[in-house]
């Protein structure tokens, strides 16, 4: 009994189809049709459900297959142009920061032109920076090789920075004036009063050696005196931002801005020793005596 009754669908749905078919192909001979005619036309309507379905899914598929595809080069397209423009994003960044670096460099000529002492000197590049409470220097890329020795004294366009305390034969190390290590003579460019210009560990330097009846105001501006064997004279170090009695009575607290920002120098203009390049100017005459002599 389960067994027939788990046929009896199947069954039914034979009975139904045999029918349908014998009715068609009743109607079909009466009508003048041939057996084989009714047979396809009985065949047709019975599988067209089924066509239209598969013709259904394949349509949808096709159109799936041709959206996929076309999403995925238009996803390439994006990414190609994305890199492209990133790319060219980088070559103007590149071209903007050589221009502002050849600015600089053309700045730092002008500078040069100022003073006579300069014309000896060479234009180097800031590749380091060693900053703490206790030590403020650039490291810079130039050294021995390029005549460079301990003491030369190094500017930025606004006047002094500092002074080489170590050097290789390719980079070398600048003392900057705001180090506590750091000590330069100066006089004040109004009234030719004498000081020292030492280095705090801050971003500010302090006039010292001045008596209390100095004239010094705010707004002074510091040059080199050339007394120190170090700097040459007449460069600008820094202007007088603040003037108060210490609490003694005796001298002045005297707080200078130095002329360059630490933190944002990235080339300076270096001395050699004047010998060494004394000895170069030697060197190049004999050799162009030589020349002139053949």
């Amino acid at each position: 009994m389960p067994v027939l009754s788990r046929r009896l669908p199947w069954l039914f749905s034979l009975a139904l189809i045999f029918i349908f078919l014998t009715l068609c192909v009743n109607y079909g001979l009466r009508s003048g049709g041939s057996l084989f005619a009714i047979a396809e036309r009985s065949a047709l309507t019975m599988t067209y459900p089924l066509q239209k379905s598969i013709d259904f899914v394949f349509t949808l598929s096709s159109d799936f297959l041709d959206r996929y595809i076309k999403l995925v080069d238009v996803k390439e397209r994006n990414h190609k142009l994305k890199a492209d423009n990133d790319l060219l994003k980088f070559q103007i960044e590149q071209l903007k920061e050589t221009q502002n670096e050849n600015r600089r460099l053309h700045q730092l000529l002008n500078f040069k032109k100022q003073h006579e002492i300069l014309n000896q000197g060479i234009a180097a590049h800031v590749i380091g920076r060693q900053t703490s409470p206790l030590s403020h220097i650039l490291v810079i890329d130039c050294g021995s090789n390029q005549n460079l020795d301990l003491n030369n004294p190094a500017f930025t366009l606004g006047g002094v920075v500092g002074r080489i305390i170590a050097c290789g034969p390719q980079s070398a190390k600048v003392l900057l004036l705001i180090d506590r290590n750091s000590a330069c003579d100066v006089i004040i460019q109004r009234n030719r009063i004498r000081g020292v210009l030492q280095g705090t560990g801050t971003n500010l330097c302090r006039l010292a050696y001045l008596q209390r009846t100095a004239d010094v105001k705010v707004g002074d501006k510091l040059i080199t005196s050339g007394l120190d064997s170090i700097f040459p004279k007449g460069i600008t170090v820094g202007t007088v931002i603040t003037v108060s009695d210490e609490s003694d009575g005796l001298i002045k607290k005297i707080q200078v801005r130095p002329e360059f920002d630490p933190d944002t120098i990235e080339e300076v203009y270096v001395i050699p020793s004047l010998a060494t390049a004394a000895a170069d100017n030697q060197a190049q005459l004999t050799t162009t005596s030589q020349t002139t002599g053949e």
